[in-house]
This record gives structure tokens, sequence and C-alpha cells, in this order.
């Protein structure tokens, strides 16, 4: 029987669970093939139409290959849009060689340009030959909350005190809030409020085009736990932010500030820290911050450079050849979750 390329189908989560649990080595238990998080990743209504999230290259009835999609729309600054896809979950029976590209290849049509960022070294050496190109790095950053409970909490291992140490060495820079000026609003979900944010945005720099009902459904993740935010100053919508919490660490999916302004930028990172904060198990927080200003805000709350990613790109007729930098954060992609 030949192979054959379809769309994931609800009947197929648990065969795909334990295809993934094999190919990466998973712990049974590890929440990456939970069906429940597969389901509201691939399978669960997505907005805007954009279709299957999730595809299986079968033979002779097994799966040999699978790959997951995560749609983008850059947004540059002359306002030209161009879409794009990155790669989720890309896996293959290493016994079937080149199964895994013959699928890969077949999604990086469905869009005019496609994107991965990090990756195993043979991943990033296998999609160069694909005709990816490294684009730069990504940096991610972090901050400590609660050093001596991350000692406490983690199992021990030769980095335990470590990290305790540069824990205890690199606290957050509480910022002051003039009069009161800013505050972070908790949401169950996201409104028709944050829609200018959206479409109207004072950044000058290219960025991954959100929709108010992508942002709803983020929310509903499974795991980790996602928490949106409002930010406003004097009573007036300037931004806002997701992030999501499991265990000792939280990681910012999204932060948004309308503004140019570095300090703007940098009061909003200190909301998001505080806001991490209100959680007594987080221990941590990470973010992605892929541009100059989101970095700077960054460093002037006490987030260190934890590890760089490179940024591989496909894009034959270079619709993004001046886009970047670009800025990427944990929603684009899973890497997040």
């Amino acid at each position: 029987m030949t192979a054959a390329i379809r769309p994931t189908e609800p009947k197929d989560l648990a065969a795909l669970a334990q295809f993934l649990i094999r190919i990466y080595k998973f712990d049974p238990s590890d929440h990456h093939a939970d069906l429940d998080l597969l389901e509201w990743k691939y399978l669960s209504q997505q907005p805007e139409g954009e279709g299957n999230r999730s595809y299986l290259l079968e033979k002779n009835g097994q799966i040999a290959a699978h790959c997951g999609i995560c749609p983008v729309t850059f947004h540059l600054p002359t306002a030209a849009t161009v879409r794009s896809v990155t790669m989720m979950d890309w896996a293959a029976d290493p016994s079937i060689p080149g199964i895994g590209i013959r699928l890969f290849r077949h999604l990086m049509e469905m869009a005019p340009t496609s994107f991965v960022i990090g990756g195993a070294p043979p991943t990033r050496m296998i999609i160069s030959r694909l005709g990816f190109r490294l684009m730069g790095n990504v940096p991610t950053y972090s901050a400590w909350l609660r050093p001596w409970r991350e000692f406490r909490t983690r199992p021990m291992t030769g980095r335990s005190t470590l990290r305790l140490l540069h824990g205890l060495t690199h606290p957050t820079r509480a910022r002051t809030n003039r009069a009161g000026e800013w505050a972070c609003v908790q949401v169950s979900q996201f409104d028709d409020s944050v829609l200018p944010l959206l479409t109207n945005s004072k950044r000058k720099w290219t960025f991954c085009q959100r929709t108010l009902a992508g942002l709803n459904h983020l929310l509903l993740c499974p795991r980790p736990k996602m928490q949106g935010f409002l930010l406003k100053r004097r009573g007036d919508l300037v931004g806002y932010f997701v992030i999501g919490s499991a265990g000792w660490e939280s990681r910012v999916l999204d932060l948004v500030v309308d503004s140019g302004d570095a300090e703007d930028w940098s009061v909003g990172c200190d909301l998001v820290t505080k806001a991490a904060r209100l959680n007594p198990e987080v221990c941590r927080i990470r973010a992605l911050a892929a541009v100059p200003i989101l970095r700077r805000a960054l460093e002037s709350n006490g987030y260190w450079r934890q590890y760089d990613e490179p940024i591989m790109l496909h894009d034959p007729s270079d619709l993004l050849d001046h886009a970047f930098p670009v800025s990427f954060q944990f929603f684009d992609g899973d890497s997040g979750y």
C-alpha cells in the first residue's frame, strides 16, 4: 500500500499520542502527549477557518510521520502582510527513510513562507537542505521570582546550587508606578476592546498578527494554565499580555504594549512580572524577545539572557527580505506549552 497524507481526525489522537511517545521517547505521563492538549492544539475549533493544523502520513494503515502547523501572518512596518506557517511535533518513523521530509515538504506548500525557531541540530541540517536559511537568533530571557523555592522544589542535580546562587544574585527590579498610573486587569477572555491594539498598532517593526479569536483560543489551553491581562494607563487600554504557568515556571506567551516608547515596554514587563508572582508556586518566568525594545525592557527589569535559538526561514520569493527583526513570541509556535 502506498503512503498517503491526510488530516488528523479525532479518532487518531490516541494513536498519535503513542507515536509521539515512541519517536520522542517521552515518558507516557508527559503532558506533551496528553490527549486533551493534542485535541486543543490540533483539533479544537480555530478562528477564521484556518483549516487543519495536524497531518499524518500513513503507510499500510499505520502512522509513519506526523507534523502540525501553526499559521502565522506577518504584519510588516509598511502595513503589508505575509502568510506563513511554522511546524510543530514533526516526527517520523526512523525505519522509513525520507518519510518525514515528504510530509514536511507538503506542508511547506501551504503558505508563501515558513519558519522554524530552534530545533535539534539534525533538524536544522535537514531543513537547510529544503531551502531554509538562517535569519539570526532569538534570545529567551528569564527572571527569578523565588530562587529558594525552586531550589527546594526541583529534583536535586549538580546544577541546583549554581542555579540558587545565580537566583540570589540576580533579583528582579521593581519599578515605581507613579501615582498608580499603570495597572493590569485580569480577564477571563478578551473582548472587542482589544481590537484597536490588533488592527491599528503603533509598533514600527514586523510583528505576528493576532486575532481576538486566536487570543481567546490560547486562554483555553489545558496546560499550562493560561491567564490573560489588560494593561491600562490612567484608565486607557494600552496593551495586554498572556502568561501560562505550570509547576515552578511561568512563560510569557504574548505581550503587546501599543507604544514605541522603551519606558512603556519596561513598565509593561514590570506588570507581567508582578502578575506572575501572584502565583505562589511560580519560581521563575521566561519570555522570548526577538526585537530590541523588548530585550531592553526585560533587561531593565532584571531578566537575564538564558539562551539563544536560531530562526530558519523559507522564503523563495523574498517576501520577507527586509522584514527582520520580527517580534516572535512563545505564541508563535508550541514552545510556550
